[in-house]
C-alpha cells in the first residue's frame, strides 16, 4: 500500500455531510479526495486508488476508469451494480457496494406500503376526495402471507420488522442452501418462486437485477397470487413484466401495487401504471433517510481503514453473479 495518503477520486455529488464525515473520520494525512467536478479533477499523472461513484452517471465512471487505469478499486454508494457492471467489468477491479446503508428505511417503507395496503388508506383517501362515507372491511397485517423475493440485507430487514405483526413470511433467494433467516418460516430458490406465491397476500420484491431476475415477475406469478393481494417494488423496476402487471391488475392479481422502481425513471406521464388502480408510483425514494449520508460516509471510511490496514474489504460484488 502506498505511504502517501489513499488518493480517491469522487464521480457524482458526494454531499457536504458525507464529505465532511470521511473527513472527520480520516485524516487528510490518510485519505485525499479528488472531486470529479469543474476546478476539482486530477492533476495531470496524479495516481489514484480508489474511485468512489456516488450516483453519478455510469459513463462518467467509465471515462475515470479509462484516465487512471491504475486503479483497482471502485467503491459505490448504491446497493446494486447493475448501473455500472459493464463499465467495472474489466481484469484487476475490485467492486465495493453500499449494501446495507438504506436496509432501515426501505424495510420500514415496505412495512407502511403493507400496512397501507391491509388498511385501504388508497381507498379512504378517495373516499376523503370525494366526501364519501363509506367503510371497507379491514385486514390485519398478521393473516396476510408475505413472500420476499431476495434475501438480502433489504429483504432480511424487511422480514425481522414483520415478526412483531405475525406475518407469515416466505423467501425467495439463488441459493436457498445457504440457511434459515431470522422471522422467514421456509426459503426456496427462484425455480419455485410460482409455488411459493400461490395464494400469497403480498409478494416484495427486494432482489438484485440480473440477467437471472430480468423479467422474472411475470404473468405466471402474478397469476398465482391471492385475488386482493398486494405487490412491493423497491428493488428494480426491470424485475417485473410490466405489461403482466397492467394485466394482473385488471384481473385483481394483485389488486394493488405500490411501486418504488420502475423499468423507465422518471415514468413517463404516457405510462398506463400512473392510472391503473390500486397503483401507487413513488419515484423511487424508499432509500431516503436523514442517516443515509452517514451511513455512506461511515461505511467508506471502514472500508479505507482496511484497505489501509491491509485487510480484506467488505461488501465485495460478485461481478458475475452481477450483485
Amino acid at each position: 500500500m502506498p505511504t502517501r495518503p489513499l488518493r480517491c477520486l469522487v464521480v457524482g455529488d458526494l454531499g457536504a455531510d458525507e464529505r465532511a464525515r470521511v473527513r472527520a473520520a480520516l485524516p487528510e494525512d490518510r485519505l485525499a479526495l479528488v472531486a470529479d467536478g469543474p476546478g476539482e479533477r486530477p492533476g495531470p499523472g496524479m495516481q489514484l486508488d480508489v474511485i468512489w461513484h456516488c450516483f453519478g452517471e455510469p459513463a462518467a465512471l467509465g471515462r475515470a476508469l479509462r484516465d487512471h487505469p491504475e486503479v483497482t478499486w471502485v467503491h459505490t454508494s448504491a446497493a446494486g451494480i447493475d448501473r455500472i457492471r459493464l463499465e467495472v467489468d474489466r481484469p484487476g477491479i475490485t467492486v465495493t457496494d453500499g449494501v446495507g446503508i438504506s436496509a432501515v428505511p426501505i424495510a420500514e417503507f415496505v412495512v407502511a406500503c403493507l400496512l397501507a395496503h391491509a388498511k385501504r388508506l388508497l381507498t379512504f383517501a378517495a373516499q376523503h376526495r370525494d366526501r364519501r362515507w363509506h367503510s371497507p372491511e379491514l385486514r390485519e397485517l398478521g393473516d396476510l402471507r408475505v413472500v420476499i423475493l431476495g434475501l438480502g440485507s433489504i429483504g432480511r430487514a424487511v422480514a425481522a420488522r414483520l415478526v412483531p405483526f405475525g406475518a407469515p413470511v416466505a423467501g425467495v433467494r439463488r441459493d436457498p442452501g445457504r440457511g434459515g433467516v431470522p422471522g422467514v418460516a421456509r426459503v426456496v430458490g427462484p425455480a419455485d418462486l410460482v409455488d411459493i406465491c400461490t395464494g400469497a397476500d403480498a409478494l416484495v420484491l427486494a432482489a438484485p437485477l440480473t440477467a437471472a431476475t430480468h423479467g422474472i415477475v411475470g404473468a405466471r406469478v402474478l397469476q398465482a397470487l391471492a385475488p386482493g393481494s398486494v405487490m412491493v417494488n423497491i428493488a428494480r423496476g426491470a424485475i417485473v413484466d410490466e405489461a403482466a402487471l397492467l394485466s394482473g391488475l385488471a384481473a385483481g392479481r394483485p389488486a394493488a401495487a405500490y411501486l418504488d422502481a420502475l423499468e423507465e425513471e422518471p415514468l413517463p406521464a404516457s405510462s398506463p401504471l400512473w392510472s391503473a388502480p390500486g397503483v401507487l408510483v413513488t419515484s423511487h425514494t424508499s432509500w431516503s433517510s436523514p442517516r443515509f449520508a452517514e451511513r455512506s460516509a461511515d461505511l467508506f471510511a471502514a472500508q479505507v481503514r482496511r484497505r489501509l490496514a491491509g485487510r480484506p474489504l467488505r461488501n465485495v460484488a460478485d461481478l458475475g453473479a452481477g450483485y
